[in-house]
């Protein structure tokens, strides 16, 4: 185990989106941030189910970010709940894994 990380979340907008990923590698609290356009979800919200088209970014950073990383999503996004998950990487190529770790700190 390591402690890099990614973490997943969608947008409404590919603006949103890319502000979110700018602010993250600028700020060096993300090594990458993958853009997907046109993701779409099929979901339930506030008593009825929605389905739209999202953008989702994938960010590649460690775990000590986690809570950073969190709070510029939150204060950039235009979603009253945005998603916010992160997932542990298990195993990753060593040099991969140290390019990250310098993108960040």
């Amino acid at each position: 185990m390591t402690d890099v990380c990614v973490i997943l979340t969608t947008c409404g907008s590919e603006e949103t989106a890319l502000t979110i990923a700018a602010a993250l590698v600028d700020q060096r609290l993300a090594a990458c941030v993958n853009i997907h356009p046109s993701v779409k979800s099929y979901y339930h919200y506030r008593g009825s189910t929605h389905f739209d088209e999202e953008v989702m970014l994938t960010i590649k950073t460690t775990k000590n970010r986690f809570e950073s990383v969190s709070q510029t999503i939150t204060q950039l996004h235009t979603y009253e709940v945005p998603e916010i998950v992160m997932f542990p990487v298990a195993a990753g190529s060593p040099d991969f894994l140290e390019w990250v770790h310098q993108s960040v700190d």
